[in-house]
C-alpha cells in the first residue's frame, strides 16, 4: 500500500509575474498579501473569474483560480467601491473564501 501524501501544489506566478521578478519589480507582497487576507479583502472579478486580493497602499493582486498570480495594479479605495457598486467584482461566499485559504497556506 502506497503511504505517499500529495501536498496541493504551490501557488505560482505567471510569465507575467517572473518577467516582472526579474526586471526587479517586486511579487512577493502579492503572495504575502493574499496568505494574511481576510474575506472582505478578497473578491471575484465576475468577467473573468479571478480572484482580486486588497493589499495595503492601494495594490490589488488578480490571482487565477489555481492561486497563479497574474497581477498587481495600484487602485485607490474609491475606484475599488466603484467596482463592486457597478457588480465588476463581488464578495466571496464562504466556502469561495475557504477555497481561497486553502491555495494560501
Amino acid at each position: 500500500m502506497d503511504d505517499e501524501r500529495h501536498e496541493p501544489e504551490k501557488p505560482r506566478r505567471s510569465s507575467h509575474a517572473k518577467r516582472r521578478a526579474e526586471e526587479g519589480r517586486r511579487t512577493g507582497p502579492a503572495f504575502n498579501d493574499a496568505q494574511r487576507a481576510q474575506k472582505s479583502d478578497v473578491f471575484i472579478d465576475v468577467e473573468t473569474l479571478r480572484y482580486v486580493v486588497r493589499g495595503t497602499r492601494g495594490r490589488e493582486h488578480v490571482f487565477e483560480m489555481n492561486g497563479q498570480l497574474l497581477t498587481t495594479i495600484d487602485r485607490s479605495n474609491s475606484a475599488h467601491l466603484r467596482r463592486l457598486r457597478y457588480g465588476n467584482i463581488r464578495e466571496l461566499t464562504d466556502e469561495e473564501f475557504m477555497k481561497f485559504q486553502e491555495l494560501f497556506q
